[in-house]
C-alpha cells in the first residue's frame, strides 16, 4: 500500500537479513506460498479481521485520525469491499466485506444519495485497466510489442522531417499501456481545467491549446502527431493520460467500433455491469454528487482522453470485476499471467509498474514470502478510487469515495486493509496447508516416506525423508554440500500447475533445499533460489519435484515424486 510504513517495513526486513539479527532465511519461489484455500467469512480468522476492520474504520468517522493518516469524516463519502475468488462462501456475492460511509456535507447536497453498494462515483484513471482490459480481450496480447504506428499509421508518417517530436513508429502499444513511452501527460485540456487557470493566478490557455471536447478524431491525431518526448521510451514510467487516448484510438482501429462500443461489448455487457459507463450516466439518481454536478466534475466531459480518465462505476461493479480479473473470465489464464505482472522498476525498491498496475511489494520478509498488490488509484474532480489486487492470495479491495471540498486521500483507508486483512489471509492459508497437506506418507510396503508439516513461515516443509529405506535427508544434504543433514531445509512452494482429474486434483509442488546454518548469498541480502530449481535429477526427473493427489474436498491423499518413481499415500492417523 502507498505509505511510509511499507518503506520501513522494507528497511526493517533487510535488517532482519544481517548476520548478527538472522542465521537462516528461507527462500521460496515467487508467488503463492501456500496451495490454494478456502474462504469463508464466518471463519475465526476472518471474522476477527473483519471486526477489527470495521472497528479501525468507525474510529477513523468519529476521530478523524487513523492508524495511517489523517481523515475527513465531515466531508468524505465513501464506499469499500473486499473480495475473493477463493473456493468457499467468501466468493459467493460480488463481495465478502463492505463498509459505507455517508458524510454530513454530502446530505447538505443538492443531489442527496446515501452510500451504499450500488452507489456510483466517478473513478478517474481506474477507466485506464478497463482500457487495457478491453485491448486485451479484443486482440492477442502479442498486440502490446507492436508499434503504435500499425495502427495509427497517420501518427507515423506526419512530418518525418519534423526535429524533437514523438516517433510513434518506435513507440510500442505496450510502452503507452505501461506508461513508459516517454510522452506527456495530456495532449489537451479537460474543461475544468481550462476553468480554474484564473482562479490560480495562471494566464489563460491561448485558444491554440484546445479542450478535450472540442477536437474530432482527425484534429486529435494531428496533434498528438506534433507531441514532443518528455523522455526516451522505456527510460522511466511518466504517467500519461495521452498514452490512454491514444490506445482508445488503437482499440477503435482493432475492432472497428468506437472505443465506448468496444468497452461495452467486450467487458461491461458480459460481465453484467451495469452501474459503470464511460461516460455520465444517463440518469444520475445513483449517483454520489458532492457538492452540485458542476463543482464535482460529474458533469464533465473529456473527449478522446475518456479511455484514461472519465468512468464511472459503483463498488458492487468494481468488485466483479476484480473477481473477473483474478479469476480470468474474459482472459486465458496465461494471458491473465503476463497482465499480472511488472514492466519496470521505479526509484523505490517497493515498487513496480505494470499495465498499467502500481505494484506494491510488502510482507514482513523473511516471516511471509513478498506479497505483490497490483493497485491503481486516481482522483478526479472531487472524487478518489482505489482498486487492489493480491493475486498470490485471490483477493482485492475496492473504494470509492467523493468530498465536497477536494478529492479525499484513501491511502488510510486502504493501508488498513493491508494490515488487517493480509495477517488473516496467511493464517487461513497456513492453517488449511497443514490441515490439508500435512502429516505422513508412505508407501504401501513402508520402505518409503516424507513428514509434512506446515508452520509459520512460507510454504510446507518436509521433517523425515526416507526412500528405499535410506535416509534420503542425508543423501539431499550430501548432494547440496550441507554438512550435517539436521540443518538441511526442505521446504516446498506450490507452482501453480494444477491438472483437474475425476477424484480431484493434481497439484505439483517444488522443493527448495537450503543449509540452514548459512545466510543466503552468504549474508547479502538476496534470495535466488529460482537458480537451483531442477539442479538436481535422476531418471531424468527432477529430485525437487513433489505432484500431490489432492481431493474434491483440497485435501492431499497421496504423493508422487517421479524421481524417486514412488508414489506414497497420505496416512490417516
Amino acid at each position: 500500500m502507498p505509505s511510509s510504513s511499507l518503506s520501513l517495513k522494507l528497511i526493517s526486513s533487510l535488517l532482519l537479513l544481517s548476520p548478527s539479527a538472522l542465521s537462516f532465511t528461507p527462500c521460496p519461489l515467487l508467488g503463492p506460498a501456500f496451495p490454494p484455500f478456502q474462504l469463508d467469512p464466518s471463519s475465526k480468522e476472518l471474522s476477527k479481521a473483519f471486526k477489527e476492520l470495521k472497528h479501525e474504520l468507525d474510529d477513523q468517522i468519529i476521530s478523524g485520525n487513523g492508524s495511517h493518516g489523517v481523515t475527513y469524516p465531515k466531508t468524505t463519502t465513501f464506499s469499500l469491499s473486499l473480495f475473493s475468488t477463493n473456493e468457499g462462501p467468501a466468493s459467493d456475492g460480488p463481495f465478502m466485506f463492505d463498509y459505507h460511509y455517508t458524510a454530513p456535507a454530502q446530505k447538505q447536497s443538492k443531489d442527496f444519495r446515501a452510500a451504499d453498494a450500488n452507489s456510483v462515483y466517478r473513478i478517474g484513471g481506474l477507466s485506464q485497466i478497463f482500457t487495457i482490459w478491453t485491448l486485451l480481450a479484443s486482440a492477442d496480447d502479442g498486440v502490446l510489442a507492436d508499434p503504435v504506428a500499425k495502427y495509427l499509421p497517420e501518427l507515423g508518417t506526419a512530418k518525418k522531417d519534423a526535429d524533437g517530436l514523438v516517433e510513434w513508429d518506435l513507440v510500442t502499444v505496450g510502452q503507452l499501456a505501461s506508461h513508459m513511452a516517454g510522452i506527456a501527460r495530456d495532449s489537451c485540456v479537460s474543461d475544468s481545467n481550462a476553468e480554474v487557470h484564473s482562479v490560480h493566478g495562471l494566464q489563460k490557455s491561448p485558444d491554440s491549446f484546445p479542450l478535450c471536447t472540442s477536437l474530432s478524431e482527425e484534429d486529435a491525431l494531428a496533434r498528438l502527431a506534433q507531441q514532443k518526448p518528455a523522455a526516451f521510451p522505456d527510460s522511466t514510467p511518466l504517467y500519461s493520460n495521452m498514452g490512454f487516448e491514444v490506445l482508445g484510438y488503437v482499440i477503435q482501429n482493432i475492432t472497428g467500433q468506437s472505443f465506448e462500443e468496444a468497452l461495452q461489448e467486450t467487458i461491461l455487457s458480459p460481465l453484467g455491469l451495469n452501474e459503470t459507463s464511460l461516460n455520465r450516466p444517463s440518469n444520475s439518481s445513483m449517483g454520489i454528487i458532492p457538492a452540485n454536478e458542476t463543482a464535482s466534475g460529474w458533469k464533465n466531459e473529456y473527449g478522446g482522453a475518456a479511455p484514461a480518465i472519465s468512468m464511472f462505476s459503483s463498488i458492487t461493479d468494481l468488485s466483479l470485476a476484480g473477481k473477473a480479473i483474478l479469476n480470468s473470465t474474459l482472459l486465458s489464464h496465461i494471458e491473465t499471467k503476463r497482465w499480472l505482472n511488472p514492466v519496470t522498476h521505479t526509484s523505490n525498491p517497493a515498487n513496480s509498474i505494470g499495465y498499467p498496475w502500481i505494484i506494491y511489494s510488502g510482507g514482513e520478509y523473511p516471516n511471509t514470502s513478498m506479497v505483490d498488490t497490483y493497485t491503481y488509484y486516481s482522483d478526479i474532480g472531487l472524487y478518489s478510487s482505489y482498486l487492489g489486487l493480491v493475486p498470490d492470495y485471490n483477493v482485492g479491495f475496492a473504494i470509492l469515495a467523493a468530498d465536497s471540498i477536494a478529492s479525499p486521500d484513501l491511502n488510510a483507508h486502504a493501508d488498513i486493509i493491508g494490515d488487517i486483512i493480509l495477517g488473516a489471509l496467511i493464517s487461513t492459508a497456513t492453517n488449511q496447508a497443514g490441515e490439508n497437506f500435512g502429516g505422513g506418507y508412505r508407501a504401501s510396503d513402508n520402505s518409503s516416506l516424507i513428514a509434512v508439516s506446515a508452520d509459520k513461515l512460507p510454504g510446507l516443509f518436509i521433517e523425515d525423508f526416507v526412500s528405499n529405506g535410506a535416509n534420503f535427508r542425508k543423501t539431499l544434504a550430501s548432494l547440496t554440500g550441507v554438512q550435517d543433514s539436521d540443518d538441511l531445509s526442505i521446504r516446498l512452494y506450490p507452482t501453480g500447475l494444477i491438472s483437474q482429474t475425476k477424484s480431484g486434483s493434481k497439484q505439483t509442488f517444488r522443493a527448495v533445499l537450503q543449509d540452514k546454518t548459512e545466510l543466503a548469498d552468504n549474508g547479502t541480502p538476496t534470495c535466488v533460489s529460482f537458480l537451483d530449481v531442477g539442479k538436481l535429477k535422476y531418471n531424468d526427473a527432477s529430485l525437487d519435484e513433489f505432484i500431490f493427489d489432492v481431493n474434491k474436498d483440497g485435501a492431499a491423499v497421496g504423493v508422487e515424486i517421479p524421481a524417486l518413481g514412488v508414489t506414497l499415500k497420505r496416512s490417516q492417523d
